[in-house]
């Protein structure tokens, strides 16, 4: 029963966590990314337009063996994720996409639909973009930290996700001035039952030189509004990426001792800087350039915790009673059961110091493979992830991978703390 919650909670978030992006072609990939357009000029004769739909998609079957230290027996499971895709055209560039994700686990014999996505574009007279509907919106720089996007409600992933990111509600507008300069603007209606409830963002870019950069905000009603800068640029042969937020008082909830007690609270007072900050550069390997590439990341929060909460086993009160998904009300626990019961955990973003790395090499060993091989660790506990893995795809879409995660560090960090020792992913999959 221990072995079974364990690899319970490890799936849960796994399932939100991407060591190799998805080879399926995404939205702003099929409609040409409205944020790269820019204002045509008014004595362009626009092409014919033609009405379509196509589909396309993926299917990706998992085999996943788990081993936790508890258990002298490994944990199998097996699995099937299919993603399809509809991209619908019309006329003075209206566009409809949907991806709707199926799910079906051997082992419990169960199947789960997902709409990941589902949107439609439409335009003012090619000046003002529109997209409306639930969508994954590309909000801040880096690869894996992304502290000016309070947009997307699923954080980006370490350990490969098998499947697509879930989409926030609402309207995106964007509004271009030429190839230098964009507005964008989201009015987030997802869990608004009414009109003060809305949310908002809003974003400027504009590029200087070679660096490209943006200032940015978030306001909610009940919510401290944060403010935002990012930018990417390029210094000799790297190319460097970062991110700044900042907001008086933190917008998340975390857990704290009070009166000998554990409960939860929201910090209003202090101010609360996070930044993230990303170097990369490209290798030549043999006769070609940048078949390898090295990218390191580090991210600041400082109103992370900077102690181990997995590690105090000490049993505390709670200022609430704690509620069982079986009914059942618990009074008292470690600050790991509080925190993960009333689901206060962001794989991540937990602490105050992480890091990261990232290396691929492409054309490993044969044309259509690649190796990749990267590490994540939390500074302030010395717990981390090294995850390495080859995927293989060729001309006619199929595509094949191996992952191995290997979990590292003291017991009970933020990686460590479920007892997994390693992770081992076997995929193959077709494109459609």
């Amino acid at each position: 029963m221990l072995k079974r919650m364990i690899l319970t909670v490890f799936f849960g978030i796994a399932a939100a966590s991407s060591c190799f992006p998805s080879d399926v072609k995404d939205e702003n990939e099929m409609f040409s990314s409205p944020d790269v357009l820019t204002q045509p000029s008014n004595n362009a004769k626009p092409a014919e337009e033609k009405k379509s739909i196509s589909f396309s998609g993926r299917i990706t079957s998992v085999t996943e063996d788990v081993g936790v230290s508890t258990s002298t027996m490994d944990g199998l499971y097996s699995y099937i994720v299919s993603n399809a895709l509809i991209d619908v055209r019309m006329k003075n560039d209206i566009k409809a996409f949907a991806d709707v994700e199926t799910s079906y686990f051997a082992q419990s014999r169960t199947t789960t639909y997902d709409v990941r996505e589902l949107f439609f574009d439409f335009n003012l007279d090619r000046k003002v973009y529109f997209r409306t509907g639930k969508q994954v919106l590309q909000w801040g720089r880096c690869y894996l930290w992304n502290p000016t996007d309070l947009i997307n409600i699923e954080k980006l992933p370490f350990i490969r996700k098998i499947g697509n990111r879930e989409g926030a509600y609402g309207m995106k507008f964007h509004v271009p001035f030429g190839a230098k300069e964009n507005i964008y603007g989201f009015l987030d209606t997802g869990n608004a039952s009414s009109s003060d409830a809305l949310g908002g963002a809003l974003k400027y870019e504009f590029l200087t030189g070679r660096t490209e950069m943006a200032f940015s905000g978030w306001a909610k009603k009940g919510y401290n509004p944060m403010f935002g800068y990012d930018f990417s640029t390029r210094a000799g042969y790297v190319d460097i990426l970062g991110e700044f937020s900042i907001s008086r008082g933190d917008n998340l909830k975390r857990i704290r001792v009070d009166q000998g007690a554990l409960d939860v609270y929201t910090n209003n007072y202090d101010w609360a800087p996070r930044t993230s900050i990303n170097f990369s550069k490209g290798f030549r390997l043999g006769n070609f350039n940048d078949r390898l590439t090295v990218s390191t990341e580090f991210f600041y929060n400082q109103l992370g915790y900077d102690e181990d909460l997995f590690k105090d086993q000490a049993v505390y009160q709670f200022g609430a009673p704690l509620l069982l998904p079986n009914g059942t009300a618990v009074n008292a626990g470690t600050k790991r059961d509080f925190l993960l019961g009333n689901n206060l955990y962001t794989p991540n973003y937990l602490s105050r110091y992480y890091g990261a790395v990232f290396t691929t090499i492409t054309r490993f060993l044969i044309t259509d493979m690649s190796f990749n091989c990267n590490y994540i660790r939390n500074f302030n506990d010395g717990s981390g992830i090294l995850s390495a893995g080859v995927t293989y795809a060729n001309i006619y879409d199929f595509s094949a991978g191996l992952l191995l995660n290997s979990f590292l560090g003291p017991e009970n960090g933020e990686y460590t703390f479920l007892g997994i020792k390693y992770d081992a992913q076997l995929t193959f999959g077709i494109s459609f």
